[in-house]
């Protein structure tokens, strides 16, 4: 056999072995639990994104158009989409068709003329990300600069306490001191902001979630002159998808990923899905439908197991 052939068998048994990790019995083989510090010391991490999106209404429903942003994009800095798979469940007729958003996303639309009970879709993405060694956290901004929308406007009362932290003197810095002023003045609660909650009213309750945080940061970043953008993805080992921020470093030709809800930089633990200017740029899913007084119930599942570690 010649060194080329070899090389060639190698990569057929790779990529079959990548392609088995869609399969249900060798997602069930992995474990479901993980060593933090093994991730944490790897330089590279193979990950199994699974999701389950349902919706059931309590009358048959037509003319369902839904919008998914779950599949994590093709890349993202050191993370890289080897192959994913995404169907639809539970009907008798669904056109799926993806195709890249603005921000350069994986956006999944589909179209299903009559929905009688339920429709499922199932998303499954193999993933590989390599420890940052340079700082980048993600594709940079052709041309970065700070903006806001109506859920990351500053008032005020965020401008003069982004202002508090000092003259801007490193980007990475002053982010980092941002993200810590957040988190200490914020308590985590469920049920006290919703998806339509601005920056300025969480900064007023000093309560919310992960996106309500993010939000803050992108608004406090701007009114300092430094360009924040809104990720969304998941946390290695926890149930529901997570939000933190990248921010554009210029001096040093790098873009910087920190999470404001734990007060650090991403790393290992963290799957990178989408990036927009807010949630609702990325909002995971979102549709219309015709019925009339048809009412829907979203359920999700997810899990991430890890593949492998090097």
């Amino acid at each position: 056999m010649t060194a080329s052939t070899s090389t060639r068998t190698a990569a057929a048994r790779r990529r079959r072995e990548v392609e088995a990790l869609l399969h249900d019995e060798r997602l069930d083989s992995l474990p479901a639990n993980y060593d933090q510090a093994a991730l944490l010391a790897a330089e590279r991490a193979v990950y199994v994104l699974h999701q389950d999106v349902a919706y059931e209404y309590d009358r048959p429903v037509r003319d369902l158009r839904q919008r998914l942003m779950i599949v994590p994009r093709a890349q993202h800095g050191d993370q890289r989409r080897v192959t994913h798979r995404v169907r639809a469940a539970e009907v008798d007729t669904a056109d799926l068709r993806m195709h890249r958003d603005q921000f350069g996303n994986a956006l999944v639309q589909v179209a299903a003329p009559v929905v009688a009970r339920a429709i499922r879709f199932e998303s499954r993405a193999v993933l590989v990300r390599r420890a940052a060694t340079t700082g980048d956290a993600g594709p940079r901004w052709r041309h970065p600069v700070p903006s806001s929308t109506p859920l990351t406007e500053a008032d005020e009362a965020i401008r003069d306490a982004a202002a508090s932290i000092g003259p801007v003197r490193d980007v990475a810095e002053s982010a980092d001191a941002l993200s810590n002023m957040i988190r200490d003045s914020f308590e985590y609660a469920h049920d006290v902001t919703g998806v339509r909650t601005t920056a300025s009213e969480a900064w007023q309750l000093r309560a919310g979630v992960c996106q309500d945080m993010a939000h803050v940061m992108i608004a406090m970043c701007s009114s300092l002159g430094i360009a924040a953008r809104y990720v969304s993805g998941h946390l290695v080992g926890d149930g529901a998808s997570h939000a933190w921020v990248e921010i554009a470093d210029p001096a040093h030709g790098r873009v910087v990923a920190i999470d404001p809800t734990h007060r650090r930089r991403t790393d290992l633990r963290y799957v990178t899905t989408a990036t927009g200017r807010d949630y609702r740029d990325v909002a995971p899913t979102s549709g219309t439908y015709r019925g009339e007084g048809a009412r829907a119930t979203l359920t999700v599942r997810k899990s991430i197991r890890l593949a492998e570690l090097a």
